[in-house]
């Protein structure tokens, strides 16, 4: 059954400055939540790591994939993490929004889900509280983390809630067929087969190659994903509105041929 809350990824590129170490977008944050406070939609929101999480890792050689990783680097980066959360909850409250920050590792085992954790995110979103989570360096077993990215939260809590609106916020308008032209796509599937991801620029956690690999699987789901411009948060109402909107979707149900972007 389909969920009647919205599932919003606030990218790293948005509200942090990915070029400069440590550096919060407070102007985009605060642009962002005078536009969800006109929403009525439950909202359950995610956020990536920017200059502050992707900068940390970086250093420190952490990646998703399970690892003995440097002690003091864990430190560094999960500390990280929650300072932006608190940095982004505290000026969402300032801007009259009620976020509630939730770590991943309160719902996830791990690298696997907890069902019923996730399920209490949902009552939480229904009850006018606004779930923050939020990608992180967690647990596996034995000794070994592993990054969590925001991008693949978004996966996993779409797969138990099935939210009515999947969004992805970028620095940029959407999916370009290519970069010098930024020739909008404005509609592409999951049976596309000529998107080329070895020519789409990635960071730690995967890059915008992550965000449509992830975007792919919550649209084989059945459930659309919009990929929107973030530092635009007009475009975030009219596409939970259901209005003509400026960005891509990544359509569950239609199939179109389009070129690969970069």
């Amino acid at each position: 059954m389909r969920a009647n809350i919205t599932l919003i990824k606030l990218g790293g590129s948005v509200i942090t400055f990915k070029d400069r170490p440590l550096s919060v977008n407070l102007k985009a944050i605060r642009n962002i939540s005078h536009a969800l406070l006109q929403l009525k939609t439950p909202l359950v929101l995610v956020h990536g790591g920017g200059s502050f999480g992707h900068y940390w890792s970086t250093k420190y050689g952490m990646h998703t994939k399970p690892y003995r990783y440097d002690s003091h680097g864990i430190s560094i980066v999960h500390e990280s993490m929650i300072a932006l959360n608190q940095i982004i909850a505290n000026s969402m409250i300032k801007n009259g929004m009620n976020p509630y920050s939730i770590m991943p590792s309160i719902f996830m085992q791990g690298q696997e889900p907890i069902s019923a954790k996730i399920s209490e995110i949902n009552t939480i979103a229904e009850s006018g509280i606004i779930p923050v989570t939020f990608g992180d360096i967690v647990h596996v077993n034995k000794g070994k983390y592993s990054i969590l990215s925001g991008d693949s939260l978004m996966t996993i809590i779409a797969k138990v809630l099935k939210p009515s609106r999947v969004i992805f916020t970028l620095k940029v308008d959407g999916l370009y067929t290519d970069m010098k032209s930024q020739k909008l796509i404005h509609v592409v599937s999951p049976e596309d087969n000529s998107i080329e991801f070895s020519k789409v620029l990635s960071d730690v956690t995967g890059g915008m190659r992550r965000k449509v690999t992830e975007a792919f699987k919550i649209a084989a789901l059945g459930i659309d994903v919009l990929m929107i411009n973030g530092l635009k948060p007009d475009r975030i109402i009219d596409a939970v509105m259901d209005r003509n909107f400026v960005g891509t979707r990544v359509s569950s149900n239609k199939r179109r041929s389009v070129p690969y972007f970069v």
